[in-house]
């Protein structure tokens, strides 16, 4: 049966920062390839969240972070190869090291990510001691994969009586459902197995608790709390859905969406 269809793919170079929209992209159990491979830690952050984010400096959100090759770290090197053999048998990665990233800060300065000259203009915007960090595994607050329909994204608008940006809702997997009925159709999917293209599986974990991201504009940054008041009031704090990964593959825009 088919629910619906890919309208657009998007990962996360920097957790927090702008993201970059992709045509296609190899996607595992720790999620898409790429995806919030750095994350920037407050020294003074709470241990169990340590991450420097938007909630904590608004302009975050539009820092523009993009890999150096990233045509080159969308598929696994030899993927048809390994697609040949059983279902788990895991392809290789790029090194970490080729996971180059620049980062063009709001004033328009363009640093690596790595770079001392970086990590001083953050922390000089900031006002607080900063390092950043590296992980292929991904750095994600709670699942590998969000998933959020352009018609939830319509009707907030509708609701609210604001032009609602999709791109505030930071997900993976932006989807327009065949159920028009719905808006947010994602919600009845939790509990469920889809298949996205020939080869991926994904379970349907739970919906996804909304914080202030969703209240900064991802082109200017600026504040507008009466949409996280109007979630949390009207849909219980959610929006759009978190997924786990149950067999692993390459996703492109377009692709269908079928409950298995």
């Amino acid at each position: 049966m088919k629910l619906g269809t890919i309208e657009s793919i998007w990962r996360y170079p920097v957790k927090g920062m702008r993201g970059e929209e992709v045509p296609y992209i190899y996607t595992g159990y720790a999620g898409l390839m790429g995806d919030r491979v750095y994350s920037v830690i407050a020294e003074d952050g709470d241990p169990a969240f340590p991450w420097h984010t938007g909630r904590d400096q608004e302009e975050f959100v539009i820092y523009e972070a993009r890999y150096r090759d990233g045509g080159d770290l969308l598929l696994p090197q030899d993927l048809d190869a390994f697609e040949g053999l059983a279902p788990g048998i895991k392809p290789i990665y790029p090194a970490l090291a080729d996971y180059a990233v620049e980062v063009t800060t709001p004033e328009g300065a363009t640093h690596d990510i790595d770079s001392p000259a970086f990590l001083d203009d953050l922390q000089r915007a900031a006002g607080r001691k900063l390092r950043v960090h590296a992980s292929q595994k991904g750095q994600h607050d709670c699942r590998p994969l969000s998933i959020f329909s352009n018609s939830a994204a319509r009707q907030l608008g509708e609701e609210t009586g604001m032009s609602v940006d999709k791109r505030r809702f930071r997900a993976n997997f932006y989807v327009d459902w065949e159920n028009q009925d719905d808006p947010y159709f994602e919600f009845s999917l939790v509990g469920k197995t889809i298949r996205i293209g020939d080869r991926l599986e994904i379970a349907v974990i739970e919906r996804d608790p909304r914080c202030k991201m969703i209240t900064l504009d991802p082109d200017t940054s600026e504040e507008t709390p009466k949409l996280l008041q109007h979630v949390s009031r009207k849909h219980g704090g959610d929006a759009g859905v978190f997924a786990a990964v149950l067999q692993e593959g390459r996703v492109k825009k377009g692709d269908p969406i079928y409950l298995t």
